[in-house]
């Protein structure tokens, strides 16, 4: 099973990443379309994406629109295990 990891950056803006081996840090983790985790200043991890699903969703989620990205996050999450959280919400 790969992991949703969601990151809102230090402008605020949500991104997400399908990890297949994260580490614990999730930082400098590479997800499964080839992008880097940054550094972030809030983070949560989901684990339970099926890796047959995983590139599908991580190019689902980097296509949506700015303002709805954090909504989609957190509904591509239902069903699965909160596996991490980090940092501090803006």
């Amino acid at each position: 099973m790969a992991h949703l990891v969601a990151i809102q950056t230090s402008s605020g803006e949500w991104q997400a990443y399908v990890v297949a081996h994260p580490s614990n840090r999730f930082v400098g983790d590479v997800d499964v379309t080839g992008r880097t985790v940054p550094s972030f200043r809030y983070m949560r991890a989901w684990d339970g994406v099926p890796k047959a699903e995983a590139a599908r969703l991580a190019r689902s989620l980097r296509g949506v629109p700015r303002a709805a990205r954090h909504a989609a996050i957190l509904k591509a999450s239902e069903g699965l295990r909160l596996s991490a959280s980090a940092g501090t919400a803006i």
